[in-house]
């Protein structure tokens, strides 16, 4: 859609997951954000919620409109992978950001490795759960990289090395709150001797937090998440949590939008590039400067 004009704007589209899902929507603010500050681009957000097809219909559309470059918050990175290369084959530059396969080497990527997200959450519960704890746990969708990748983590952090703790059941949450919620009265109603949480996002864990509180039991169990989101921020700060690991959306927006700028005005000349960000275990002994951080971007309101 630019054209080689001075006062050019260049169009890019984002494409999220879905706007519903907490953190899809924080990245898409910490974009809009960042965009503001580039003159010579503008943003639009399509949403897939939270559908394939949806998604692959967003992302073809804006391809035969036009757009200079397309970002893609992938539901399914393996069935997009093809379409991807091909559009960038064809000329439309694209990135994979908060999550990707790395299948495709001409894409970029803006990412916060999974395992290592995982790794931080799983150390920390190492070292809080008895040796012969009952836990359950909450999953992504089912093929998504990240939740694969947090749950491989736990795996080798801290169920393979201790023997003794006894997954009782473990589910798909799809990210929902509502589902970490749902899933958890259901756990409470078969189990009475569940001693953790641990959860690949922190909505299914808050979900999940709210159905042992309603039951007169939160306090007994151990909650962890994966996401760094405002509101655990502030379910750690009260006690309901105790540890998630952030993946920084306003970091992750920075990059990309520094990305996309660099490849549309020829200031990267390979036309992609590939960013892994920093991760953060979040705790009670930390979380004092996440929340002063939130409350100063508007993330939490008094």
């Amino acid at each position: 859609m630019a054209s080689a004009e001075e006062d050019t704007v260049y169009q890019v589209a984002f494409l999220p997951t879905d706007m519903s899902a907490t953190f899809a929507s924080w990245l898409a603010s910490e974009l809009e954000t960042v965009f503001e500050t580039y003159d010579d681009m503008e943003l639009t957000i399509l949403d897939s919620n939270n559908e394939l097809e949806t998604q692959i219909s967003n992302l073809e559309t804006v391809v035969a409109q036009g757009y200079d470059y397309v970002i893609v918050l992938p539901l399914e990175p393996a069935a997009e992978d093809e379409l991807v290369e091909q559009y960038i084959a064809d000329g439309t530059p694209m990135m994979f950001i908060n999550l990707d396969d790395l299948e495709v080497e001409t894409a970029s990527s803006v990412i916060a490795n999974p395992y290592d997200l995982g790794t931080l959450v799983a150390e920390q519960a190492a070292s809080d759960l008895p040796e012969d704890a009952n836990v359950v746990v909450l999953l992504g969708p089912s093929g998504n990289t990240d939740s694969i990748e947090r749950r491989q983590a736990y795996e080798d952090i801290l169920f393979s090395q201790n023997e003794n703790i006894t997954i009782l059941d473990e589910q798909l949450g799809d990210w929902e709150k509502s589902k970490g919620m749902s899933l958890m009265e259901n756990w409470l109603q078969v189990y009475d001797d569940i001693d953790a949480v641990i959860s690949m996002n922190d909505a299914m864990a808050i979900g999940a937090w709210e159905a042992a509180n309603d039951a007169g039991v939160a306090d007994d169990i151990l909650f962890y998440g994966v996401d760094g989101l405002a509101d655990a921020a502030i379910a750690i700060e009260a006690g309901q949590m105790d540890a998630t690991a952030l993946q920084d959306a306003q970091v992750m927006a920075e990059e990309g939008a520094r990305i996309v700028h660099e490849v549309l005005t020829g200031e990267n000349e390979e036309g992609y590039e590939k960013v892994q960000i920093e991760v953060t275990l979040i705790t009670e002994d930390n979380v004092a400067e996440y929340i002063e951080r939130y409350t100063a971007n508007g993330m939490i309101t008094e």
